[in-house]
């Protein structure tokens, strides 16, 4: 703690090390019961709510390069999403590809479309803010309780993101929409925090198409002990569109 008061965040990356050699302790008090309240797991671990950090947590937790694995999947699955869902007879999924022109953020169009097919509320996961928000005042606005990616400007061409846990802003703003997606996830695993019902399909979807976790049981769905049948069709559908393409 008085190392970030002395630099703040610019000594996160230098922290990483630190982090990684006490993540044992940490990981006692993100799980301790009652829960710990956030206010208090970010005055002791302030650096946990930096991207290099939080990231990092989540390799260890995980075995995965959030970000990275992300970037790859986008790349490499994300057209055949877009391609996939401009055959659905669907006038909201039609909208959103009629928006999404050379200057869209891919990941932000791709989010977007797996809510719609899972018929799955925005708002359930993302709210949007005016671009020039802050996190003070972002703050003021009712927040929900379970994590919450909150973008600045456009929806399809964000100019930056929030993110909100317990109804705080935690981190943010940040530029780069995948680098908060990213983020946005890793709060879930590293904080223990079940996925909300209403996103949870979506949620569901990038844990095991993009990021590759398939546990044999059990979900971040309170009392799911089997894959979500909705995500398990549409990943079955995709494969068959790109076979037949």
């Amino acid at each position: 703690m008085s190392v970030y008061t002395g630099e703040g965040m610019s000594w996160a990356e230098r922290a990483e090390p630190m982090m990684e050699k006490t993540c044992i302790i940490l990981w006692k008090n993100l799980n301790k019961v009652p829960a710990a309240v956030m206010s208090e797991i970010k005055q002791e671990w302030p650096f946990l709510f930096s991207q290099k950090c939080l990231f990092s947590h989540f390799n260890l937790l995980m075995d995965v390069d959030v970000l990275q694995k992300l970037q790859e999947e986008i790349s490499r699955r994300g057209q055949t999403i877009l391609d996939y869902c401009a055959t659905l007879d669907n006038p909201k999924i039609r909208d959103v590809l009629a928006c999404y022109d050379p200057d869209s953020d891919k990941a932000a169009c791709i989010l977007l479309l797996l809510m719609l097919y899972f018929r799955e509320p925005k708002e359930s996961l993302m709210l949007e803010v005016d671009s020039c928000a802050t996190a003070v005042g972002v703050n003021t606005a009712e927040l929900p309780g379970t994590p919450c990616l909150i973008i600045q400007g456009d929806m399809m061409k964000p100019s930056g993101w929030l993110i909100s846990i317990k109804g705080h802003v935690v981190m943010g703003p940040h530029p780069l929409f995948l680098h908060g997606v990213a983020a946005f996830f890793s709060s879930y695993y590293v904080f223990n925090l079940e996925y909300p019902t209403a996103g949870s399909s979506t949620l569901e979807f990038i844990q095991r198409c993009f990021l590759g976790i398939n546990p044999e049981r059990g979900s971040k769905t309170k009392k799911r002990t089997t894959m979500n049948p909705h995500v398990s069709t549409l990943l079955r559908k995709l494969i068959d569109f790109e076979w037949a393409s």
